[in-house]
């Protein structure tokens, strides 16, 4: 990556979206685990450092706003580091869930929905707030990239 922070923002796209996918993945996860815990399905571990990862990010991302400053490193490996913990999580989750009852069938879905939503909205609502003259492309692609590889893509 060329530069490592992006200044002069020019709206807030970037922040609410992030916040309004962090509220609904906690809410559907909140719900998913009573509905796991009612159904007594094992619950992985590592889930309760999810709420932690995006409150973590959240904080970060308003304080980034707040200076007009937006730490692209940063946001980068929070992103990542996010989405290899959901993984992890959902890897071990899964096979749990899959032959379940369908109510958590249901609400294991629509948090997985989440997950899937919440990488490509971010990106393009941060992508929205780069000032005129600097280009989000090179930040866009790099992390689609690493994101990829991470997912298991090709």
């Amino acid at each position: 990556m060329e530069t490592s922070t992006c200044t002069g923002l020019t709206g807030l796209e970037g922040l609410f979206t992030f916040n309004f996918f962090c509220e609904s993945l906690v809410s559907s996860l909140h719900t998913l685990l009573h509905l796991m815990e009612d159904e007594k399905v094992e619950i992985p571990p590592k889930t309760a450092e999810l709420p932690n990862q995006l409150a973590e990010m959240g904080s970060n991302l308003l304080e980034d706003y707040n200076k007009d400053t937006l730490d692209l490193n940063r946001i980068h490996q929070e992103i990542l580091d996010f989405y290899e913990l959901a993984f992890h999580v959902n890897d071990e989750m899964a096979p749990h869930l899959m032959n379940s009852c369908e109510d958590l069938q249901y609400y294991y879905s629509i948090y997985l929905q989440g997950i899937n939503l919440l990488f490509p909205n971010i990106i393009h609502g941060l992508a929205h707030d780069f000032p005129k003259d600097v280009s989000p492309v090179p930040f866009m692609e790099e992390i689609s990239r690493d994101f990829a590889k991470i997912a298991g893509c090709k």
